[in-house]
């Protein structure tokens, strides 16, 4: 039986952020340490919910060297994986 790809938002968000910087899978993989094979299964829809260091490794490799990514689109990355987003400082209320 052959792999189904089902588009998650997870994929459609991982893939749109890859080509927002313009990298390829095989520079994402390398920087961050995944399998190039398991990242394009992520961004396929092959495989579903990974794992909250899985999509912050990513997200470094995405921003590195790049400042056309932001924390904002991060926090979009690890939503649509069903995680917490990040902590920013000034999203906290200290009044």
């Amino acid at each position: 039986m052959a792999n189904q790809s089902v588009e998650s938002e997870f994929s459609r968000t991982l893939l749109r952020l890859r080509k927002k910087v313009g990298k390829s899978a095989y520079q994402i993989a390398q920087f961050s340490g995944i399998n190039e094979a398991y990242l394009s299964r992520l961004e396929h829809g092959e495989k579903t919910h990974p794992s909250r260091n899985v999509v912050l490794a990513i997200s470094m490799a995405l921003v590195s060297g790049n400042e056309t990514i932001s924390l904002a689109d991060i926090d979009q990355l690890l939503l649509s994986a069903d995680l917490a987003p990040l902590q920013w400082r000034n999203r906290l209320d200290l009044s």
